[in-house]
C-alpha cells in the first residue's frame, strides 16, 4: 500500500494527469494565483510530506545535513522573499520547494537506490501507456492539433512535458535492460514503447539530449584501456571542430531536417532578452518564481511577440529568480551530485549503480533549452535530492579500499603490492 501510494505521488510530480485537475486556461508561470484544484492537491501531499518529517524528524536532520549544498541553494531561494517583486508568491512558491525537497530526501532515507529506481519505473509505466490510451483513443485531448501538425502530449500538458519524461522513462528501462538477466524481453518491448511515445511527441529537445546521454551511458559502460580513452579525447575536439566548419552556413538546411528554425523557435531571441534581464539585477535576481508573472516577463513577452511562460534555460531562469550568487550555488551543487554519481557508478557489473549519473547528465543538458526541472513538485527536483542522499548513504557504508588494483599496476609494482597482501 505504502509503495502504491508512492508511485502514485512520484507520476503526480511527473505531470500525468494533472490537466485532469488544473483549468487548461491557467498558465502557472504567468499567473501568480494559480489553480486552487491543484493547489489544494498539492497541499494535502505537502501536509502529508511535513507529518512524515516530524514522525522521521531526528533521522530526516542527520541526512538533511550530508547535503549542505542542497539545503544552501533551497535557503537561498527561501531568503529571495525579502528582496522578491512579488513576495507573496515567492513564499507560496518556495514553500512548495522546501517541501518537494523533503520529499526527496525522506524517499532517499527510506529507499534505496534500486528499490527507488523501481517505483519511478513503475510510475512511469502507468504515465506511458496512458499517453498511449490518450493519443490513440482520445485524440482531442492526447494530441496537439495545432502544434507541430499533431505532436502527442498524451496525458500531460504539453508535449516537451511528454517528451523530457519519455527521455526519463528510455533511461530506466534501458539501465534495467542492461541490468536483467530475466524479463528482458519485458524491458525491451517498454523501452520500444518509450522511443515511440518521444518520437510521437515531437519534443525535438527531449529526444536530443536523451540521445546524447544514452551515447555517454553506453561510452561509461565500454571498458577501454588507457591508450583508448586518450584517441577519444583527443578525436573529441576534432569531430566538434569538423561539425563546426559543416555547419557554417548550413545552419537552416539543417534545422529544417529536425523541423525548426535558426531561431530555435524563438529561442534566441528570448534567450537574449533574458540574459539582459538577469544583469538589471545580477546578484539578487528577482525572486524566486516572481520575474515571469512581473514586469520583466510582461516585457519580454511584448518583444518577442509570443507568451513565453519561462527563459526555456535553466541557468537562465535561476539566475533571473535567485540571481547569480543562486546560479554559483547551483552549479556547485550540481557539481557535487555529479561527483558522487561518478563514484557511485564505478562498480562494474551493475549497470543500475549508472542510473543516477545518467539522471544528472540528461538533467544538466536539458538545462540549455527548456525551463529548470529544479522547482516545486516535479519529479526532476525530487530525484535530485532522493538520489544525492540515496548515494550519500550507500557509499557511506561502503569499505574504504584497503589494497591496490594489482592486475592495473606494472608487473614490478604488482608483485610488490601481491608480497605485502601476503605479510598483512
Amino acid at each position: 500500500m505504502k509503495n502504491a501510494l508512492i508511485v502514485g505521488v512520484l507520476l503526480l510530480t511527473t505531470g500525468a494527469f494533472i490537466d485532469l485537475v488544473v483549468d487548461e486556461s491557467i498558465n502557472m508561470n504567468t499567473m501568480p494565483d494559480g489553480d486552487m484544484h491543484a493547489q489544494i492537491m498539492w497541499g494535502v501531499i505537502d501536509l502529508v510530506v511535513i507529518l512524515a518529517c516530524i514522525f522521521h524528524g531526528r533521522q530526516l536532520v542527520r541526512v538533511a545535513l550530508r547535503q549542505p549544498y542542497i539545503l544552501a541553494f533551497v535557503a537561498w531561494a527561501t531568503l529571495s522573499v525579502f528582496w522578491s517583486e512579488n513576495p507573496s508568491l515567492t513564499a507560496r512558491r518556495v514553500l512548495g520547494i522546501i517541501c518537494t525537497t523533503a520529499l526527496g530526501f525522506l524517499l532517499g532515507m527510506r529507499f534505496q537506490t534500486k528499490e527507488l529506481f523501481r517505483l519511478l519505473a513503475w510510475a512511469l509505466v502507468i504515465g506511458m501507456v496512458a499517453t498511449v490510451v490518450a493519443g490513440a483513443l482520445f485524440p482531442s485531448f492526447g494530441v496537439m492539433a495545432n502544434l507541430d501538425g499533431g505532436a502527442w502530449r498524451g496525458v500531460f500538458n504539453h508535449k516537451n512535458d511528454l517528451g523530457s519524461k519519455m527521455g526519463i522513462a528510455i533511461l530506466v528501462f534501458t539501465c534495467l535492460l542492461w541490468e536483467s538477466r530475466r524479463n528482458r524481453m519485458i524491458y525491451a518491448a517498454l523501452l520500444l514503447l518509450a522511443v515511440a511515445v518521444i518520437v510521437l511527441s515531437r519534443s525535438m529537445t527531449s529526444i536530443i539530449v536523451t540521445v546524447l546521454t544514452l551515447s555517454f551511458g553506453i561510452y561509461r559502460r565500454m571498458r577501454f584501456r588507457p591508450a583508448e580513452k586518450v584517441v577519444f579525447a583527443a578525436l573529441g575536439p576534432l569531430v566538434a571542430l569538423a561539425a563546426v566548419f559543416f555547419l557554417q552556413g548550413r545552419t537552416d538546411q539543417i534545422f529544417a531536417l529536425i523541423g525548426r528554425d535558426s531561431s530555435l523557435t524563438g529561442r534566441v531571441p528570448l534567450w537574449q532578452l533574458s540574459f539582459a534581464a538577469v544583469f538589471q539585477r545580477p546578484l539578487l535576481g528577482a525572486g524566486w518564481d516572481a520575474f515571469w508573472p512581473g514586469k520583466g516577463g510582461d516585457t519580454i513577452r511584448s518583444l518577442i511577440g509570443w507568451g513565453a511562460p519561462h527563459a526555456h534555460n535553466g541557468f537562465l531562469e535561476i539566475a533571473l529568480n535567485i540571481g547569480l550568487v543562486g546560479l554559483i550555488i547551483f552549479m556547485v551543487f550540481n557539481y557535487d551530485c555529479f561527483r558522487r554519481a561518478a563514484r557511485y557508478s564505478k562498480m562494474q557489473g551493475q549497470p543500475l549503480r549508472l542510473w543516477p549519473l545518467l539522471f544528472y547528465t540528461y538533467t544538466f543538458l536539458f538545462f540549455f533549452m527548456e525551463a529548470p526541472p529544479i522547482d516545486r513538485h516535479t519529479i526532476m527536483f525530487v530525484l535530485f535530492c532522493a538520489l544525492s542522499v540515496s548515494m550519500t548513504e550507500a557509499l557511506a557504508l561502503e569499505p574504504v579500499p584497503q589494497e591496490l588494483e594489482v592486475e592495473n599496476l606494472p608487473a614490478g609494482i604488482a608483485a610488490d603490492s601481491a608480497m605485502a597482501q601476503e605479510f598483512r
